[in-house]
């Protein structure tokens, strides 16, 4: 059943790419966009907002595992929030962060969010329940785990769908590896561009929050 849902899901997102794998007339290089991919239904007023799904607040609908249909140059800003946990570490994340990094200027600054695997683990390790309690949204009015373990396999694989999990010294090297520069370890709410920190609330507890730029 779990491969079946994988091929349908696989198939949609195919449909999906050749539909809408044109680059949008209306935007050109330069234009200082601010770009919110996998934005769910959280998108922003004045943003270019790209999901996989048509939802509220949806700009874009396109699937962008292997392009984003926007031109070279055209982002001041590009923000992902709890998207790149459910990529292929080796295949889909470096043409992914390729793919940001060509869409955002000179100067352009990526913020990526991601669940914080490193505080798993030392809250598994530090001894179970009181220290997951202290953070992870998987157990807020959840009484379904029997051990700790059981949570953190929740974290890493959540039913298959989250394919890697990272530490910040982790997502660094992805982004330097990408071309990036001065990556950087920030807090909920806290960027070196304000307008950028639109992190969500719920998910604050458990999250990494990392920055880069693109060289001028």
């Amino acid at each position: 059943m779990h491969a079946v849902k994988v091929v349908r899901y696989e198939l949609a997102m195919t449909r999906s790419r050749m539909m809408h794998r044109r680059i949008d007339p209306r935007f050109k290089p330069g234009m200082n966009l601010f770009v919110n991919l996998g934005c769910g239904r959280h998108g922003k007023p004045g943003w270019v907002n790209v999901d996989s799904a048509l939802a509220p607040g949806v700009t874009c609908v396109y699937d962008c595992r292997r392009h984003i249909p926007l031109p070279a140059s055209c982002a001041q800003a590009v923000f992902t929030e709890h998207l790149m946990e459910h990529l292929d570490y080796d295949d889909e994340v470096p043409v992914f962060l390729a793919e940001c990094r060509r869409i955002l200027q000179a100067d352009g600054i990526i913020r990526i969010v991601v669940p914080d695997g490193r505080k798993y683990l030392l809250a598994y390790a530090a001894g179970g329940w009181d220290h997951l309690r202290a953070f992870s949204p998987l157990l807020d009015g959840h009484d379904g785990y029997a051990t700790p373990m059981e949570v953190v396999n929740a974290h890493f694989r959540q039913g298959g769908q989250h394919r890697y999990s990272y530490d910040f010294d982790t997502l660094r090297e992805c982004l330097l590896r990408s071309g990036f520069e001065d990556v950087r370890n920030c807090a909920f709410g806290e960027s070196r561009l304000p307008e950028l920190a639109i992190d969500l609330v719920a998910r604050a507890s458990e999250s990494l929050y990392v920055e880069a730029t693109v060289g001028a």
